[in-house]
Order: structure tokens, then sequence, then C-alpha cells
């Protein structure tokens, strides 16, 4: 299980080729990985589902009986757009601008965060 897939993250991309599956799904890896740890949620295993409802982690999805939530739209979005970045922005190195982080990606994400406190 992912929080988009590989075809969902090449029409994002605009990619009809399959050239770029395998990198394509690094970032869609390297992105989802972010999101989970800026949320600070588990992140999703192929074996393994998680509640959006009761995020206390991932269970298995063959010993819960939990109705499982789907991923919230806004997760899949901040998702695509790290993806995208990633893709176009495949070298670290920025010349002559400033980079700085994604404000709409952790708009996105911060909602969706757990154990905050109050």
């Amino acid at each position: 299980m992912s929080y988009v897939t590989l075809a969902e993250a090449k029409k994002h991309l605009l990619v009809i080729h399959d050239d770029d599956d395998e990198i394509i799904q690094q970032y869609i890896d390297a992105a989802e990985s972010y999101a989970a740890g800026y949320m600070n949620r588990a992140s999703i295993a192929d074996e393994q589902e998680c509640p959006w409802l009761f995020a206390d982690g991932c269970v298995s999805s063959s010993s819960s009986s939990e109705p499982l939530g789907e991923v919230p739209a806004g997760v899949k979005q901040a998702v695509l757009l790290l993806v995208g970045e990633y893709y176009e922005n495949r070298t670290q190195g920025v010349t002559g601008t400033i980079y700085s982080k994604m404000p709409a990606v952790e708009s996105l994400l911060h909602q969706h965060r757990v154990g905050l406190g109050v």
C-alpha cells in the first residue's frame, strides 16, 4: 500500500513513458517517508495499512478489525507536490535563487500531524 500510486504520480508529472518509472517510484518512497515523518505517523509498508482516525501507527491489515480510513486528499496532494519537486530538481545545488521549504506541503500535512500535545 502506498499514499499514491506510480500511475497517479506519472499523471501529476505529465510523464507518458516508462523510462523514469524506477526513479519516480524512488521519489514517491522518499516523499511518503518525509510526509510520514512530518506527520509523526508510521510509514506504510506493503503489508500494512494505516487507520487515519486512530493514528497510533500502522497495524497489520490481517490482524485489525478497525475500519481503515482512506489516505486524505491533502496528504496525497502533498506527496505529489514533493514528487514533482524531486523530479524537476534532481540535484541539490540551486544557483542564482533562494531555495526554501515548500509551505504548501507543510500546510497540507500539518492538519494530519499526531502527538503534538494540547
